[in-house]
């Protein structure tokens, strides 16, 4: 007996208290090559170092025995950083623009689909399972839309689909169909169909006119910081400073302490060399607000950027050593970005200093 007991408690001892997928990290032909030869297909993680639901779905979903179990034995899992190496072109290629994305490909390359955001173990896992047998993928249900063109329960299914693949054109298309099908809102998605149409519109026409229409007819939604956010967004990428600053202030005027807000406004203020003034004012409030070291750091980051714009170099150089004073005290902390930022603002500072 106590022999049995002893073997027993040798197996409760070794056995890991976690599963593992056993995710490549080497180049993504290397696991499109393994794909072929194991009539797989390949799953990729898309990551960044600052994501921290990525973090969480390996130590949730990731460890679960069942889904490590199926994933281990159905795919070629790889983890590739979208903002490393060949990282950067593999997530602009397949549209990825959110952490995590868990992509599922044929070994030609060839989207199967994708899961959007966090996952929990029974979720992820009955996704993967159908993707893997072909169910529920984008192209089945390209199929079963085109054999019912006027189901509007799979118009929706499938404007989502291309909703979490960016396609924000096809999904518009889509959620317009929906919005022609459904115009009583049965199915109640009638304000995220409006939504959507109206980003697809903002994308395709450079006009906020659509989402400032979806603004007055949802006053109460959710989606009405979604959408001034996404008009600061899309201004400030097409180097709009006008329209950028109208729906900037708009947007601080009814979430006037947002400091991630304030912050984004000042940093895009500074790589376009546009309204540093202002800037530096929202950039200096943010700072106040922060609620932590760590994000106050990081706000200190910004201001110093301002001012160096500004022609403050001085300003520059000690905003930036508070940054890194602070971030000594922040457990596991890079300091990096603010140290080559310091460097910068001294060799510049050295340059303009008489001989």
């Amino acid at each position: 007996m106590k022999k049995i007991l002893t073997a027993a408690l040798m197996m409760i001892i070794v056995t890991p208290l976690n599963a593992e997928i056993k995710f490549l990290r080497g180049p993504l032909a290397e696991a499109l090559q393994k794909a072929d030869q194991q009539k797989k297909p390949v799953m990729i993680d898309f990551i960044t170092d600052w994501c921290r639901w990525c973090d969480t779905l390996d130590a949730r979903t990731y460890s679960d025995e069942s889904v490590a179990d199926f994933m281990n034995a159905s795919v070629i899992p790889i983890k590739i950083d979208a903002e490393k190496g060949e990282g950067t072109d593999i997530a602009k290629k397949y549209g990825v623009a959110a952490y995590p994305t868990v992509l599922l490909i044929t070994s030609k390359g060839e989207e199967i689909d994708r899961i959007l955001g966090y996952a929990p173990p029974g979720a992820f896992l009955a996704a993967m399972q159908g993707y893997v047998k072909g169910e529920n993928t984008i192209g089945q249900l390209t199929a079963r839309v085109n054999a019912n063109p006027t189901d509007a329960s799979l118009r929706y299914m499938i404007a989502k689909k291309y909703a979490d693949r960016n396609d924000m054109l096809s999904a518009g298309q889509h959620f317009k169909r929906l919005l022609e099908l459904d115009p009583k809102n049965t199915l109640g998605h009638n304000e995220e169909a409006q939504f959507t149409v109206a980003v697809a519109s903002l994308r395709s026409t450079k006009s906020g006119s659509p989402l400032e229409t979806f603004i007055n007819a949802y006053p109460q939604s959710p989606r009405h910081r979604e959408a001034l956010f996404t008009l600061i967004r899309f201004f400030s990428s097409e180097q709009d400073g006008e329209n950028t600053k109208k729906y900037f202030l708009r947007y601080i005027e009814k979430w006037p302490t947002d400091a991630s807000m304030m912050n984004n406004y000042a940093w895009g203020c500074a790589e376009r060399r546009a309204d540093l003034d202002y800037a530096a004012e929202m950039a200096k409030k943010a700072v106040e607000l922060a609620s932590n070291a760590d994000e106050k750091a990081s706000y200190l980051d910004t201001y110093a950027t301002v001012k160096f714009a500004q022609g403050s170099i001085d300003e520059a150089v000690t905003l930036e050593q508070q940054a890194i004073d602070l971030l000594k005290n922040v457990p596991n902390a890079s300091m990096t970005p603010n140290e080559e930022s310091m460097a910068k603002f001294r060799a510049a500072l050295k340059h303009s200093s008489p001989n």
